[in-house]
């Protein structure tokens, strides 16, 4: 299920994935991000906040690799990205992921952070 944690004025989506990941899920997804290229902006700061590894277990696939597909796709208008979690997993893949697609995009900066830094990623956001 996706609900947006906080309304941003401007370029910023604050969005926490729980229990599972749909369709409409990804869809929403799509639509906000679209609705602030619509609104001018030049690129989206993404945060997502993971409640943990379970969402995994409830995950449409299919949705998800739709979803997956459309980000590359839009990749480029992708700016600061904070996911936010409490996994290991999650913290490893991060560090590898923002390095590989730091080549791909020069602008694109995303870190982790754990869950009681939500504060700190919020801020990472907005700044840019």
């Amino acid at each position: 299920m996706l609900n947006q944690i906080k309304t941003f004025e401007g370029n910023v989506l604050a969005l926490e994935l729980t229990e599972t990941f749909t369709e409409a899920d990804a869809q929403s997804i799509k639509q906000l991000f679209e609705e602030k290229l619509a609104n001018g902006a030049a690129h989206v700061n993404l945060l997502i906040k993971v409640k943990d590894m379970s969402v995994m277990k409830h995950m449409d696939w299919r949705a998800f690799v739709d979803g997956e597909v459309w980000g590359f796709k839009h990749f480029g208008k992708i700016g600061r990205c904070a996911v936010v979690a409490h996994s290991d997993f999650i913290k490893a893949a991060v560090k590898i992921e923002s390095k590989v697609l730091h080549l791909a995009n020069s602008a694109f900066e995303e870190r982790y952070f754990d869950t009681d830094q939500l504060d700190e990623a919020m801020a990472f956001i907005s700044a840019a």
